[in-house]
């Protein structure tokens, strides 16, 4: 996958801080991938796709922390992104056809970035699930009973198992404390963690450039980062005393 231009990286900020973190994610998707239906492909192949185009864009090296839960202490850790896509099968290419399967009296498909997005805005996590099994259920009225305990519990197994990417989970272990605990990976906030920082960093490149030389946005961003880490310095030589 190509890396985002940084004009399509300023963009990307501009447009998605009135947005959702899924609709963000899809969003910067729709640009690195224009002509592909990206909502309606498998949650597993969203977060993939989000993680090759933050290695290709910003590196395969994602810094990360996280509060461990026992003693509060801060943790960083990195994240090797190459290593964690090459351990990752590919998911199916389309949420319905390639990945139905029966059970428990009806049909079943892996859950799509739309379907994501719709529970999200649900009033509560039960009724996230609620409409997530119903988008998911292929040949039963809407009124129909949902599955509940154990037959909830194999539906949500198997979809696991077709589309392992779409709920990745990382292994930590304290430094102080040695407590042993899991945390998600969210593809969509990392992403758009990094977009935000880079496009503030170029935004503030373009406010010393322009009071220095007087160059427009546009101009500043065709410098390619190499020339303007040099027009930085002679601007700055200029007005330290």
């Amino acid at each position: 996958m190509d890396a985002l231009m940084e004009s399509q990286i300023l963009a990307l900020w501009e447009t998605g801080r009135d947005r959702g973190p899924i609709d963000r994610g899809l969003h910067a998707l729709a640009v690195a991938m224009p002509g592909v239906d990206v909502a309606s492909r498998p949650v597993g192949w969203r977060t993939l796709s989000l993680l090759r185009l933050r290695s290709a864009t910003f590196g395969p090296r994602l810094a990360a922390c996280a509060d461990c839960p026992a003693c509060g202490s801060a943790m960083a850790f990195d994240v090797d992104l190459a290593a964690l896509l090459d351990a990752l099968p590919e998911p199916p290419e389309r949420a319905a056809q390639e990945s139905a399967f029966d059970a428990h009296g009806a049909a079943w498909r892996l859950p799509n970035s739309r379907d994501q997005a719709n529970a999200a805005s649900a009033v509560d996590p039960g009724a996230a699930l609620d409409l997530l099994l119903r988008a998911c259920r292929l040949d039963a009225r809407d009124d129909a009973l949902l599955p509940r305990g154990a037959a909830l519990d194999d539906i949500e197994a198997r979809m696991e198992a077709l589309d392992p990417a779409a709920n990745i989970e990382l292994s930590l272990r304290c430094a102080d404390c040695a407590h042993e605990w899991t945390v998600v990976l969210d593809a969509d906030a990392c992403v758009w963690e990094d977009i935000s920082a880079c496009a503030r960093g170029l935004l503030l490149d373009v406010h010393r450039l322009a009071r220095a030389y007087g160059w427009t946005e546009p101009q500043v961003l065709a410098l390619g980062p190499a020339r303007r880490a040099v027009y930085l310095d002679l601007a700055d030589r200029e007005t330290t005393p």
